[in-house]
C-alpha cells in the first residue's frame, strides 16, 4: 500500500522564513534516506504569503510513523509549533494506488 502525506504549515508573519525553509530542506534531505520513502514536493502556498506545503510519498504506514518519530525530525518539528499562525493541517495515511502509465 503506498501512503500519501499532506502537510499545510502557515506561520506568523514576524517568523524567520529564510531559516524555516532551511529546515525544510534539511528535513528533505533527512527523509531521502528513510526506508520507504519514495517522493515529497514543498513549497510556498500562492495564496498566503507566510504559508508552505508539503506532500510526500511512502511505502506504508510504518515507514511515515517511523519517519515521525526520528530524533532530529522530532526536534525540527518543536522548534517551529510555537510560530504557527492557525493549527498544523497534517492529514496522512492516505492509501492509494499509482494510476497505470
Amino acid at each position: 500500500m503506498t501512503i500519501l502525506s499532506y502537510l499545510r504549515f502557515s506561520l506568523m508573519p514576524e517568523s524567520d522564513l529564510a531559516q524555516f525553509e532551511e529546515d525544510l530542506h534539511a528535513m528533505l534531505e533527512l527523509a531521502r534516506a528513510q526506508s520507504g520513502y519514495r517522493w515529497a514536493e514543498m513549497g510556498p502556498t500562492m495564496t498566503d504569503s507566510t504559508g508552505y506545503i508539503v506532500v510526500s510519498e511512502w511505502e506504508d504506514i510504518e515507514d511515515v510513523r517511523a519517519w515521525e518519530h526520528i530524533e532530529e525530525h522530532e526536534g525540527v518539528m518543536q522548534k517551529w509549533e510555537p510560530t504557527y499562525r492557525e493549527p498544523l493541517v497534517h492529514q496522512r495515511f492516505v492509501p492509494w494506488r499509482r494510476p497505470d502509465s
